[in-house]
């Protein structure tokens, strides 16, 4: 009798044959080959109507493919270990009289035998494709990047700075990256999804006003004008980012509009990344 799982295959106070709950068991394990399993409660009434109440943990790997292997995994460890000091808890009653019972089953160990090979070969496989998956993701990635530069290097040969321009002031729209953050170990990214070269100028110093004054430039950043509608960040000191504008809510996300110094005379469009130019650039 199955009491609950957590597996849709199975329903509560469901009654299975012993040999086609163990199939369906084996079928709820192959599903999990990545390591999770299916807590399944159940009761095996035998022909001389002794039980057996346990949890499954249906899955691949280290768990459960069914009742026969569950039961035989701890007959196995008992047998390696019981023996050893610091197995002393094997060696107590509640433990020798349940794995009396479990010679008195008198499992199919071929049959377990049998299904750790599928649980093998099916875990062999997710891993062959998980792994063709990745190096798809990094050809992918690696060709995103070349576009992206092809297309950078195209748009810095067509720019046309003033001699006397020394920086440009550009403003950058990011927002959360959910598909390469990782919540889980603290790994949060951004993605920039709009550039615009608002304007150059004659010199290196992040003043602010010059930098709203710039946000006129571009309908999008023009609210940025607006001192109750922008902040003004400072960030001088060893490793910031220096002085920069940002609208109210920004929090590593949303508007953002700094100040990129030309470092290389000889070829200042190098400084200069893709994005779309203000009419005054143009």
């Amino acid at each position: 009798m199955v009491h609950g799982s957590e597996s849709r295959q199975f329903q509560t106070n469901d009654i299975w044959d012993f040999d086609d709950f163990e199939q369906k068991a084996l079928e709820v394990a192959l599903d999990n080959p990545n390591g999770g399993y299916d807590k399944t409660f159940i009761t095996v009434t035998f022909s001389d109507g002794s039980e057996h109440q346990c949890r499954l943990d249906l899955g691949c790997n280290v768990n459960d493919l069914g009742f026969s292997d569950h039961c035989l995994s701890i007959y196995d460890y008992h047998q390696q270990n019981h023996d050893k000091p610091d197995m002393a808890w094997m060696r107590e009653d509640h433990q020798l009289e349940l794995i009396g019972l479990i010679e008195y089953y008198q499992l199919d160990r071929v049959q377990v035998q049998q299904a750790k090979a599928k649980a093998r070969h099916i875990i062999e496989q997710v891993k062959q494709q998980q792994e063709a998956g990745k190096r798809e993701q990094v050809k992918a990635r690696e060709e995103a990047i070349r576009i992206h530069q092809q297309k950078e290097q195209t748009f810095q040969e067509s720019l046309n700075i003033p001699e006397w321009a020394q920086a440009a002031i550009i403003a950058t729209k990011t927002e959360y990256d959910s598909e390469n953050s990782c919540p889980h170990t603290g790994d949060y990214q951004s993605k920039t999804i709009k550039t615009i070269i608002l304007a150059w100028s004659k010199h290196t110093q992040q003043r602010f006003p010059e930098m709203r004054k710039a946000c006129l430039n571009h309908p999008d950043t023009a609210f940025l004008h607006d001192k109750t509608q922008s902040k003004e960040q400072r960030e001088n000191y060893s490793m910031g980012a220096g002085n920069y504008l940002t609208e109210n809510n920004y929090l590593y996300h949303g508007w953002k509009v700094r100040k990129q110094r030309f470092w290389d005379e000889t070829n200042k469009a190098k400084s200069v990344p893709l994005g779309e130019l203000a009419v005054c650039c143009q």
